[in-house]
């Protein structure tokens, strides 16, 4: 298992070129903080915020299913539940 608690970025670049970061901040194995950015749109764009907090204080087991929760009320272009959760996957697996 890879380091424990900390501050670290993930990213995952789509098979379109599109990137998507995620800054995160982790404690043990819950997201305490997250900031998700790249070259992506989402409407209505306040669902970006929104699955921010709901990623927030949730273990990262439950990331997944909260993505695809989030998502499900948006239009989303250069980002998908599947490739959001690689890049928080990714930055779970480079926390220090």
């Amino acid at each position: 298992m890879p380091h424990g608690n900390g501050i670290s970025e993930g990213k995952f670049v789509l098979k379109k070129g599109k990137l998507i970061k995620v800054h995160a901040v982790f404690e043990d194995s819950t997201i305490k903080r997250i900031k998700i950015t790249g070259d992506f749109f989402i409407y209505p764009e306040e669902i970006i915020e929104d699955l921010e907090k709901a990623l927030e204080n949730i273990p990262i087991e439950k990331a997944y299913s909260k993505i695809r929760e989030s998502m499900q009320k948006c239009e989303c272009i250069g980002i998908d539940p599947d490739s959001l959760y690689e890049a928080v996957k990714n930055a779970w697996m480079k926390r220090s």
